[in-house]
């Protein structure tokens, strides 16, 4: 008895849903974004690696994302299991829009269509956003959903070129990593 007086264990209260929606947002955004910037070094020549890394780049960064999803949810209790849901949601969005492009780019004979995908990608990330802005009438998340508009019209202005991937790595850094953080930390948008 007294030992169980003594001990400094407390209960640790499972993070909320805002908590465990921002460590996701930090997961993508670091995860993509660092996958962009390299794809960008590698592309740009910043980087001198052959360009066959750049398919390792993105099943790495596919496994990492995975691979702490799958973490998060197990640390984060019922919340992180619902953000977990909508982040399946988002992925499958993903994956849906890569095969739809993978299709076309085989009917077209021209795979560097599949560069679409970053473009998607940020339109994704920006109806989220909107979304979540009309459901909870907070301008900040309006001001977020302008920002992924406007790296996917910046990404598709540089369609080809390696700064495209540049744009998407700082778009993903002010959609996604910096609201994370906020979010992450407790505080609402």
């Amino acid at each position: 008895m007294t030992a169980a007086a003594f001990t400094l264990d407390t209960p640790r209260a499972e993070p909320g849903v805002t908590v465990c929606a921002g460590r996701l947002l930090v997961l993508a955004g670091s995860v993509f974004g660092a996958a962009n910037l390299f794809q960008w070094g590698v592309l740009s020549g910043a980087l001198d690696l052959h360009p066959a890394f750049l398919g390792l780049n993105w099943a790495v960064a596919v496994a990492v994302f995975m691979t702490g999803l799958i973490r998060l949810r197990r640390i984060g209790g019922e919340a992180a299991r619902s953000v977990a849901g909508w982040s399946r949601a988002f992925v499958v969005a993903l994956v849906g829009v890569a095969l739809a492009l993978a299709v076309v780019s085989y009917a077209a004979g021209d795979w560097g269509l599949m560069r679409w995908n970053s473009v998607a990608g940020l339109l994704l990330y920006a109806t989220g956003w909107g979304i979540a802005a009309l459901r909870t009438r907070t301008p900040n998340m309006g001001a977020l959903c302008l920002v992924g508009l406007g790296g996917a019209a910046a990404g598709a202005l540089l369609f080809g070129t390696p700064d495209q991937y540049l744009v998407q790595a700082c778009t993903l850094a002010l959609a996604a990593l910096l609201p994370g953080l906020w979010l992450a930390f407790g505080r609402r948008l």
